[in-house]
């Protein structure tokens, strides 16, 4: 008796509640406890036990999470467009107030006034003519609030998925080392969390980057670029002449696996070529890929456009005293510089 009248009065009694509101257990409020320090913290349910994931295959996750980091980024920088036409047709060709923000004026955008403002959509709607005219200029006042935000708050979360991204890389790898061993020998480049902290180096701070050593010793255990034919961008971005000789490779590297009905000599020689390009083979590598250069050249000179401007001549190519020639700007082109861009993607002989 005297047990049940404790269990009654202990039921009886009103709960204290918590100074901050958390009544969750110690072991969840390390942000997973015990499975973070085992290495589990994002394995929660299990892969299929949401219906959202239940009928998805890897190929449509892939292709929605693709979608929605090219919206985040698109959001991030929402004038591209409006950049790359001032660019293409002139700074006077754009509308008055650019191409997004003209996009959210007119029409007005729905979504863009409810984040503005809650119900502010329904004042711009509203058959009183004088509370729409009213909503409406507080719309357009309120818009470029609105168009400095976003940006910054789409580049902040983009930055916070590849950093979580990159850190679950860190944790395939040490709990699933075999299977990312075999992926990462694909690939030549790969996502490492790094940082920066402040040293004092005789009385002054100087700046150093944190993580280093792990990121190399990550990316050795890894075995990375160990089996890698097709290369990433990892020289210079702004050189449209690395880009031409990576797309060019890849091209090639393609055309290898394809099958041809008839095989001319050319296709006889890039059949030949060893895999991956290496210093040793590089000069048979270019020897036919000139062969195709020189025939693109011929047919769709086009092509060649950026890199022709990037050597500083105009585009349709005009000779004068200096390039009497078009074959002069054709060997700068494609026989010097695209030709060491292309030769730089060669991998060094094991």
């Amino acid at each position: 008796m005297k047990k049940k009248r404790l269990l009654h009065r202990q039921r009886g009694k009103k709960k204290k509640k918590s100074v901050t509101g958390i009544e969750k257990g110690m072991d969840e409020f390390f942000i997973g406890g015990e499975r973070k320090i085992a290495g589990f913290v994002h394995v929660l349910y299990g892969p299929r036990q949401k219906k959202e994931y239940e009928k998805m295959r890897v190929t449509d996750l892939v292709r929605r999470i693709q979608c929605d980091l090219r919206e985040l980024l698109e959001r991030a920088y929402p004038t591209a467009l409006e950049e790359w036409w001032q660019h293409r047709f002139g700074p006077n060709s754009c509308p008055e107030f650019g191409i997004y923000k003209s996009r959210l004026l007119y029409p007005i955008s729905q979504s863009v006034a409810e984040e503005l403002c809650r119900g502010l959509w329904e004042r711009i709607i509203s058959p009183d003519k004088t509370v729409s005219s009213k909503a409406v200029e507080e719309y357009k006042r309120l818009l470029p609030q609105f168009l400095e935000r976003e940006p910054r708050h789409a580049a902040t979360w983009f930055a916070f998925i590849a950093k979580q991204a990159a850190s679950y890389l860190e944790y395939l790898s040490s709990k699933r080392t075999a299977l990312m061993k075999e992926i990462a020998a694909k690939w030549d480049l790969w996502p490492v969390n790094l940082g920066l902290r402040v040293k004092v180096v005789k009385g002054k701070p100087v700046r150093e980057i944190s993580r280093l050593a792990f990121g190399r010793n990550y990316l050795i255990e890894l075995e990375l670029n160990s089996q890698c034919d097709f290369p990433s961008a990892q020289g210079d971005f702004h050189s449209p002449f690395r880009l031409a000789a990576e797309d060019l490779y890849t091209y090639m590297l393609i055309l290898k696996r394809v099958h041809f009905p008839k095989r001319t000599p050319w296709v006889k020689r890039l059949f030949a070529l060893t895999v991956p390009m290496t210093k040793r083979n590089s000069q048979d590598w270019w020897e036919v890929a000139k062969i195709y250069l020189y025939e693109r050249w011929d047919k769709a000179q086009e092509e060649f456009k950026p890199l022709i401007r990037h050597l500083g001549f105009k585009y349709p190519i005009e000779l004068s005293d200096k390039t009497p020639y078009e074959s002069n700007i054709k060997s700068r082109v494609i026989d010097n510089s695209l030709k060491d861009a292309f030769i730089a993607l060669a991998r060094t002989d094991l």
